[in-house]
């Protein structure tokens, strides 16, 4: 996710609205291509698929959900996010006011029926808002598998977060049970937090059945362009059927007939840029380029991009800009103003497909990992572009980095889990700034050739799996031939008596 940085933002936007993009794309990355394989080619351990219905009068989503996995444990656990928006809920404090505005409607998701193997279970909820459904497995053979079916009734609830509508779409992030992963440390059944991107989640593959009304559209993280599409009559509905495989989650935002796209292909892939009647076309045009030209150039930095669509879709919001796997969610003010600022987010999310999508990790316990390198991959692609012009993002960033100093003596980290950071200004500039300088530190001491050499191994080895970051700490340790414990005690913890260490471990790793 691309946060404003709310004060400093303020401050630094007015140059970067003005300069950042009023060029056309003219650099060429450098780096061979790296292959990532297909989604096909490595079919997923977690099959999901749908029936789902939308009321879009009402906004009421029902369906029934089937998960396909083998168990781990005799029980397994369902993350059922939108319940940490129901009318119980405590979102009363700053940092949720500043995620769901003061307009705002509960809503929430009821699971209304539970079937493992075939056999009626009771419905077990969890969590302060019921925001888990356990569910007991019954015992099997180590690789057998297990069937699970939910029916669930979604009532989308109104504010400015992942999950809402307004009058000409509803955008449904984090929506569907999602299993829980369970990994070394156990089962991972972390709530749904104000401050950051909340989630872990293991890929999986999707196969939904869409029954749309009449007068509506899709964008989704399946594939449209190949979806099969069934007019009935006299119900006047589309009923579309779609697929995505390897997908850590998936995400969609119907739109009514107000909704235009602007389309073009990058390599192999479709990408869309979805835009509504009446919006700024230089900004929808710099928005639909910035898309583009970022795909390319992660594709020959990061390994070539593996799925078939992307699409960037107009939303409400307060987030700039949120991302899910082939899919991302761009707040509506962005298209609404030819000063382009929304395609330095645009590149951020964009990025977020290698680190989040392609490659996972623990965004609970460590936000830093996916959204430092999504952040510096952003400041890459924008000196790519134009190295003057990309100065005052640069500078946004190196900012946010000094001043993350002060929590040096708060005890408060990089690499704090979501939960434990006070507010979003913290957040903001340890995830973001600290940390995305870190990488971009490490660019000016060893190059960006060597640097991204190291990310495309990064991604090679971790494609469509979890990573962790004590593996890219042990990944740059040994492309460095040194211990880099130093460099990250120093920037991710603040360890500001580490500097001279620090310091010290980028001389000695300047060359290879």
């Amino acid at each position: 996710m691309w946060r404003k940085n709310w004060v400093v933002s303020m401050v630094v936007g007015m140059a970067l609205a003005g300069i950042l993009w009023s060029s056309s794309w003219t650099g060429q990355a450098e780096a061979d291509v790296a292959v990532i394989a297909s989604p096909q080619q490595t079919p997923a351990a977690i099959t999901y698929s749908a029936d789902v219905w939308l009321d879009m009068n009402e906004r009421i989503v029902t369906g029934v959900l089937t998960a396909r996995f083998v168990p781990q444990d005799d029980k397994a656990f369902f993350h059922l996010y939108p319940n940490a928006f129901a009318k119980q809920a405590d979102l009363g404090t700053a940092n949720w006011e500043q995620v769901l505005g003061k307009q705002r409607e509960p809503g929430g998701i009821t699971i209304t029926a539970v079937k493992v193997d075939g056999r009626e279970a009771g419905i077990r909820y969890e969590g302060k808002t019921n925001t888990l459904l356990r569910v007991p497995l019954p015992a099997k053979k180590p690789s057998a598998e297990a069937v699970v079916e939910l029916g669930f009734r979604l009532q989308v609830p109104y504010n400015n977060g992942r999950l809402s509508y307004h009058d000409h779409a509803m955008w449904l992030g984090n929506w569907l049970p999602i299993l829980a992963v369970k990994d070394s440390g156990g089962w991972r059944l972390d709530p749904y937090t104000a401050i950051g991107d909340p989630f872990y989640s293991e890929v999986a593959n999707y196969h939904l059945r869409v029954h749309l009304p009449e007068g509506y559209q899709l964008a989704t993280t399946g594939l449209e362009s190949t979806a099969v599409i069934t007019q009935t009559r006299p119900q006047r509905q589309s009923i579309y059927e779609l697929d995505a495989w390897n997908v850590r989650d998936f995400a969609m935002v119907v739109m009514d007939g107000t909704y235009q796209a602007v389309s073009g292909k990058v390599g192999e892939t479709i990408v869309r840029t979805w835009s509504q009647q009446g919006d700024d076309p230089a900004a929808v045009k710099s928005l639909h380029e910035t898309a583009m030209e970022s795909l390319d150039y992660y594709g020959k930095q990061f390994g070539t991009y593996p799925y078939k669509e992307y699409d960037i879709v107009k939303t409400g919001g307060f987030f700039g800009g949120m991302e899910y796997p082939s899919l991302v969610f761009i707040e509506e003010e962005f298209f609404n103003t030819a000063d382009n600022m929304g395609a330095a987010v645009v590149a951020h999310e964009t990025a977020h497909q290698w680190f989040y999508g392609i490659v996972g990790n623990d965004e609970v316990r460590e936000a830093w990992l996916d959204e430092s390198l999504t952040d510096y991959a952003t400041m890459a692609f924008l000196q790519e572009k134009d190295p003057k012009r990309s100065q005052a993002y640069i500078r946004l960033r190196q900012g946010q980095s000094r001043a993350a100093e002060a929590y040096a003596k708060r005890g408060i980290s990089a690499e704090t889990s979501v939960a434990a950071f006070p507010d979003w200004k913290s957040y903001n500039e340890l995830v973001y700034g600290r940390s995305g300088v870190m990488w971009w530190t490490l660019r000016e001491a060893w190059g960006a050739e060597r640097l991204n050499r190291l990310l495309r191994q990064y991604v090679s080895e971790h494609q469509y799996k979890l990573a962790s970051g004590g593996q890219i700490k042990k990944l740059v340790s040994a492309a460095a031939g040194a211990d880099a414990t130093p460099f990250f005690e120093y920037w991710l913890h603040v360890r500001l008596d580490s500097a001279a260490a620090a310091k010290e471990w980028l001389e000695k790793g300047k060359h290879e």
